[in-house]
């Protein structure tokens, strides 16, 4: 194998009754990290619902979560909880070849409030003197037609693409 090309971080929120911390979080990505002496690791952001439900305390389930809050939408709504999955990815970001992938984004705007938040958890890192990859590669999940059909307002932000052939043929 010649890295990771897809890390997913749901099993660090299921089947527990209360949300991983940032030194949760922070201490397995680092695990893969130094695991793979160098070698490339792609961690994807919390992706819930649909396939891939969860539900402990503070995650809330939707009705209809193949369409509606979940991965990226469900971060957005939830900025304290993705800010925090963002911080520990960046940490981690120094003890490896480490990439963050955004999963299930629509539209241009979710990106740049996604890019807002990794700036603000930079900035926080910065004044607390903790190192991080100040240049972490960022990608996007294509999971969805209207993402597809985007592409171009995604390609000037996001340093990958990943095509969800699961998702996006539903």
């Amino acid at each position: 194998a010649r890295g990771i090309g897809l890390f997913r971080t749901e099993f660090l929120f299921m089947n527990r009754s209360s949300l991983p911390g940032e030194e949760e979080q922070f201490h397995a990505y680092r695990q893969v990290a130094e695991a793979l002496r160098g070698l490339p690791v792609t961690i994807r952001t919390l992706d819930i619902g649909a396939d891939k439900p969860v539900e402990p305390s503070g995650i809330v389930s939707t009705l209809n979560p193949a369409l509606g809050l979940r991965a990226i939408r469900y971060c957005l709504a939830e900025p304290q909880i993705f800010l925090t999955q963002i911080r520990a990815i960046l940490r981690a970001s120094h003890f490896g070849q480490v990439q963050m992938l955004l999963p299930m984004l629509s539209s241009r705007s979710e990106l740049l409030q996604t890019l807002t938040l990794v700036e603000q958890a930079k900035a926080e890192l910065t004044q607390q003197a903790i190192p991080f990859n100040l240049h972490l590669p960022i990608g996007g999940m294509i999971e969805v037609p209207a993402a597809a059909l985007a592409l171009p307002l995604f390609l000037d932000k996001l340093d990958f693409l990943s095509i969800g052939t699961n998702d996006l043929i539903q």
